[in-house]
């Protein structure tokens, strides 16, 4: 869905139907729950569940639900309560019917998206269902499936169970990342609480934006088999660098998350988690594991493999000391794999890097306004704006009403250093009807400036440069209808408020006040 650009974010017609898609979302989730719960048409999702060990109150908790397995159980439901197959469509939910008349079963030339299911309810940090994500029941394929990307979902941008766990994450400053729903599930059931998990695609540098809202370390917690290191392997680009302190948890062989939780409980699996090493150190170790085991081929690659990896640090005691370890560990000269590293270097920079790019800033959906007030907000967003900085922003200086909005809550925000406390406001104006959805998109975009306090300092002149200009502008237009109207004394009053301003602005005395209109 097109979403046009209006002052709030999104044009009354993109609102209305986002409005819908909440409602509808919030709809099939219930159904799904009342399917869950039916004495015969539950049963089966039920003994699933107790089999994995899941309690009634953590079913209810996450809002776990069933998908019949009927061609349009939940499409013929949806419709009974009002609602358009247009809307099911949008909302990932129904299917049509395809043009060579499949699924002929289907009602109204829909069928359901899951059926036959363990639903899963994927809510946003408002907790709002926006997504489903649902496990077959028996043989099938896929095994687990999602709702497509919709106007309310983006998986890039979204993690399992993260409204659930963003609390305790604060707290303790650290957030668990798991793969699978029943892993982030059996993890909050044990009473590990700040734990979210992936939707069936790596991490993304915008899910690296959210989890620095709230927690400034990681725990990765993927299966132990070669697909689970490999995804550990691949978020190293991501977090290297990101001022995140990453560490990678080794399960045993055969257990995933939810069984070890269910075998060796929460102090089980919190023991292994303090002694897990870092995700540098657990590049390097996978790396090494093979250099030891493999032929001179197979070292010499491996050891070039953990050199590149080392140089992704920026701290260059780090990296020394874990050079000196690698040489140890390999019965290797030191001098000669740092005589190796400019090589690697320079090789890396000729490399095409492999990093995700920052999102664009023309790719959030933003209200109108200036890019000096585009920047000004993404700024104090990001925490970025200083106290002095602050205190120079006024909210009449932005045209857009989501920003003005935004500016008027920061300064209700403040903590005792003049600086705005970034989680209150974005708590405060998460819901918020005129900008929660810029709140949202500011928070995870990605933008970098060269020199953030100079383009501070110049975003600021421009704002203010601007406010005078609309000044100048209306009190020359005000001095031209008293002079039409000969009010003497206006005219004066003008003159001189006219005069004043380009004195300030020339900082010199004119040689002669005149008047602004025969100027």
């Amino acid at each position: 869905m097109d979403v046009p650009e209006s002052a709030g974010g999104y044009s009354s017609e993109a609102r209305t139907q986002l409005g819908r898609l909440e409602r509808l979302n919030a709809a099939a989730g219930a159904y799904y729950q009342r399917m869950l719960l039916d004495n015969t048409a539950g049963a089966p999702a039920r003994a699933y569940l107790d089999g994995r060990g899941i309690q009634h109150n953590t079913m209810a908790q996450f809002q776990i639900g069933y998908a019949l397995p009927e061609w349009d159980g939940l499409t013929k439901a949806m419709l009974k309560e009002g609602f358009a197959p247009a809307d099911l469509v949008a909302a990932g939910l129904s299917i049509p019917r395809d043009q060579s008349g499949q699924q002929k079963a289907a009602v109204s030339g829909h069928y359901d998206r899951f059926r036959a299911r363990v639903m899963f309810p994927i809510m946003d940090l408002r907790k709002r269902v926006v997504a489903f994500g649902g496990r077959i029941l028996g043989e099938g394929m896929p095994k687990y499936l999602n709702s497509p990307e919709t106007p309310l979902f983006k998986k890039g941008q979204t993690l399992f169970a993260l409204e659930a766990a963003r609390e305790a994450a604060g707290q303790q400053h650290t957030l668990i990342i798991v793969e699978g729903y029943f892993d982030a599930v059996a993890l909050h059931q044990a009473g590990i609480r700040h734990v979210a998990a992936t939707l069936g695609t790596a991490l993304t540098a915008e899910h690296i934006t959210v989890i620095r809202r709230f927690a400034s370390n990681v725990v990765l917690l993927f299966d132990p088999d070669q697909a689970g290191v490999r995804a550990a392997l691949r978020t190293l680009d991501l977090f290297v660098n990101s001022g995140l302190s990453v560490k990678v948890v080794s399960l045993p062989e055969g257990d995933d998350p939810d069984t070890y939780v269910r075998k060796y409980g929460a102090e089980g699996f919190t023991a292994l988690h303090e002694a897990a090493p870092s995700l540098l150190d657990f590049a390097v170790e996978h790396s090494l594991r093979t250099a030891e085991s493999g032929t001179v081929e197979d070292r010499i690659r491996a050891v070039d493999a953990v050199l590149r990896i080392l140089q992704k640090s920026a701290h260059p005691i780090e990296r020394e000391e874990r050079i000196r370890l690698v040489a140890e560990r390999l019965g290797l000269s030191q001098q000669r794999l740092i005589d190796r590293y400019p090589t690697l270097a320079s090789e890396e920079t000729r490399r095409p890097s492999s990093r995700p790019t920052a999102l664009p800033a023309a790719a959030a959906s933003k209200p109108k306004g200036n890019p000096e007030e585009r920047d000004l907000a993404h700024l104090l967003v990001q925490g970025s704006l200083s106290a002095e900085d602050l205190r120079k922003l006024s909210p009449d200086a932005f045209s857009a009403p989501a920003y003005r909005r935004l500016i008027e809550c920061a300064m209700q925000h403040l903590e005792q250093d003049g600086r705005v406390s970034v989680r209150g406001l974005l708590d405060a104006l998460i819901n918020d009807e005129n900008c929660g959805s810029l709140v949202s998109e500011l928070s995870m975009l990605e933008q970098h400036y060269d020199d953030v306090p100079a383009h501070i300092a110049g975003c600021l002149e421009t704002l203010e440069r601007r406010g005078r200009e609309r000044t100048m502008g209306a009190l020359i237009q005000e001095l031209k209808a008293a002079e039409r109207e000969r009010r003497e004394a206006d005219v004066h009053r003008l003159n001189g408020l006219i005069n004043e301003m380009r004195i300030r602005k020339a900082g010199v005395m004119p040689a002669a006040l005149t008047s602004a209109v025969k100027e």
